[in-house]
């Protein structure tokens, strides 16, 4: 597992380098200046923001940002008053989050960090942990949860955008890349890229890294585990993937911490 997430940092780290999509893209001034003064609109997913009264039900300012550099979201909480703190495990993604915060001068803290192993954040630091679509590069998300757990304060927010499952059953390079190509179900689910390249079923592509697709017991039930209470949730699609004629590809959710 190590060797997956090693593989996945040095990805991200050539993408964000290379400014390679636009997940790498930091937020321009223009673009900062024009969300000061409007509701906050922040995706954990594609194609659709997140509700402005999520944020609105927080008891305090102190944000997580797991596992989204890139000088996007971080940014953006800052901008609107939130004491801001984002982990990340690409170093890459990170400088573009003190390139915006150095630029606009802002206040963002940057933490090296892989979300498998534990946060190093003291217990109930955080009001909000919010993490958009990035456990999909991760294959066991036991600790993401309990970790997010011990990080928030009682009655604290996670935030958290998912991949809908069902999309890994086709060859992703056919859906996005062959849009020419007849749409066939080819994998099992859980997908499960490691176990299949250590059979001889799948190469592994350095453009895109390992992804895993994982249950719905394994996202939703794995939060409620935890002690989380789930209060929201929504589907959304991101109109580039042709899949999405047949179904939303995204989840998002809102949790609760109830105890201490």
């Amino acid at each position: 597992m190590k060797d997956c997430i090693a593989f996945n940092q040095n990805r991200w780290n050539q993408v964000a380098r290379k400014k390679g999509n636009p997940y790498t893209i930091p937020i321009s001034h223009e673009a900062l200046m024009q969300a000061r003064d409007k509701p906050i609109e922040v995706g954990l997913t594609v194609g659709r923001t997140v509700p402005a009264w999520w944020f609105e039900k927080a008891k305090g300012n102190k944000i997580l940002g797991l596992a989204c550099g890139g000088g996007q979201q971080g940014p953006l909480f800052a901008v609107k008053g939130f004491d801001t703190t984002i982990m990340d495990f690409s170093e890459a993604q990170l400088a573009s989050d003190r390139l915006v915060a150095d630029r606009e001068g802002l206040d963002i803290k940057t933490v090296l960090a892989d979300m498998t192993e534990a946060f190093p954040f003291e217990d109930q630091r955080f009001d909000i942990v919010f993490c958009p679509v990035s456990n999909v590069y991760i294959e066991d998300l036991e600790n993401m949860w309990k970790e997010s757990y011990r990080v928030l304060k009682r009655g604290g927010l996670l935030m958290v955008g998912y991949m809908n499952p069902w999309i890994y059953m086709y060859d992703l390079d056919v859906v996005w890349d062959h849009p020419d190509q007849e749409l066939r179900l080819q994998y099992s689910l859980p997908f499960n890229p490691r176990k299949l390249e250590a059979q001889g079923d799948i190469t592994i592509d350095p453009e895109y890294g390992y992804e895993f697709s994982h249950t719905l017991e394994e996202q939703i039930r794995g939060q409620l585990a935890q002690g989380f209470a789930m209060i929201d949730f929504y589907e959304s699609k991101d109109a580039r993937n042709r899949l999405t004629k047949y179904g939303a590809d995204y989840i998002a959710n809102l949790c609760i911490k109830l105890s201490s």
